[in-house]
């Protein structure tokens, strides 16, 4: 029998489906993230019409039913669609990572009060700032989601040996495949140079500390970013990532 469910989320993708529907991904404050079936709504008079932009709040109401996992949407009705998000392409990008990270990441019905919350708090927060301060948000807020993805880096010192690291040098060894900075005795293929700034910033972002990223430490954090992610959470490339530095210059 079938539950009639309501609750709040945020759209994560959307897919095509038949010549009407859509089948989209929705992070919900109490159920996680579900998919759910969006009859006709790509009809001109469909009552979605709208809620189910990409990175949209809305208000659910969706059939639940046990032994699936697809379940029929019922309404839906938009909480916030972030206006002012969606009047700067470079800002759009940047809600795309997010979306497409917890998209990819996120197991299916596993509640996630925290990733919900930053979610939120990195949509109002975009919303609001100067466009120009966009890349270095998305990238806090990236960072910050490695935390409960279980593959936060390791900063504090040798993350094979536990021995002391010399952070009077000019650069750090950050080992992308060993998930933190490496003395000498551990350097490996893959590891990359981090300048003391850079790693300090890194530092201070996971201590909750306020901080401010210079335009040298983006592009540092920009190169090893993708790699990490590939490496450590199964493959994951997020195309959306890719794009974020084509609007460096472009509000």
């Amino acid at each position: 029998m079938a539950n009639i469910i309501k609750t709040e989320g945020f759209v994560l993708k959307t897919m095509l489906f038949k010549e009407s529907s859509l089948i989209a991904s929705i992070f919900t404050k109490k159920f996680g993230k579900i998919k759910v079936l969006a009859k006709g709504v790509r009809r001109p008079k469909s009552k979605f019409c709208g809620a189910l932009e990409l990175f949209n709040l809305d208000e659910i109401i969706f059939y639940k039913r046990e032994l699936k996992d697809l379940y029929t949407l019922s309404d839906a009705v938009v909480i916030d669609d972030f206006e002012e998000v969606r009047a700067y392409p470079k800002k759009v990008n940047a809600a795309m990572v997010l979306c497409e990270f917890f998209e990819k990441t996120l197991p299916l019905e596993e509640i996630d009060s925290h990733a919900y919350t930053l979610l939120l708090n990195f949509l109002k927060e975009l919303q609001d700032i100067d466009v120009a301060a966009t890349k270095p948000l998305t990238f806090y807020y990236l960072l910050k989601t490695l935390s409960g993805a279980g593959v936060r880096p390791h900063f504090e010192n040798c993350v094979r040996c536990h021995g002391p690291i010399k952070y009077d040098n000019k650069n750090v060894d950050f080992s992308i495949g060993a998930g933190g900075v490496v003395c000498d005795s551990h350097f490996d293929d893959t590891v990359v140079f981090l300048s003391n700034k850079t790693v300090n910033t890194l530092r201070r972002i996971y201590k909750d500390e306020d901080t401010e990223m210079c335009k040298d430490s983006i592009s540092e954090i920009e190169t090893f970013i993708p790699d990490y992610l590939y490496y450590h959470l199964n493959n994951l490339v997020l195309n959306s990532l890719k794009h974020l530095s084509d609007y460096s210059d472009k509000k």
